[in-house]
């Protein structure tokens, strides 16, 4: 029995380590998510950046989050409530500041791209309905 409970543990555990490191595009893969934004559409993604209600220009319906990279997410929602409340009072206007610097973790349902947001960059804007953010 102690065999079967062993394998078993093992694995679940070799099992879950799979799913979440296909699933979650860390902050390095910000290559990857702009080389190939198809393969993310529906998956869970993880990336650290910095986000602003109403976008950078006051330009998007709910929130705009940028990275250090070619990537940007528009999402309708932030959860949870104290991530949202923070970013509505403390995290405004153009700059990148560290105190608003999070890890937005979404799941894209699509994607398009634009190369007059940054000068000299192709920007890749993935769009979700909601976002969890950390601090």
């Amino acid at each position: 029995m102690y065999r079967v409970i062993c394998r078993l543990t093992g694995l679940v555990i070799l099992a879950a380590a799979f799913v979440s490191s296909a699933a979650i595009a860390e902050s390095a893969d910000l290559e990857k998510l702009t080389a190939s934004p198809l393969d993310y559409l529906g998956k869970t993604v993880e990336v650290a950046g910095y986000c602003v209600k109403g976008g950078v220009k006051g330009d998007v319906l709910g929130y705009e989050c940028t990275t250090e990279g070619a990537v940007y997410v528009d999402t309708g929602d932030i959860e949870p409530a104290a991530a949202k409340e923070k970013v509505d009072e403390s995290c405004k206007g153009e700059g990148r500041d560290p105190a608003c610097r999070v890890t937005i973790r979404f799941v894209p349902h699509s994607f398009t791209t634009s190369s007059v947001i940054e000068p000299d960059k192709t920007i890749t804007i993935f769009t979700t309905e909601k976002a969890d953010l950390s601090f």
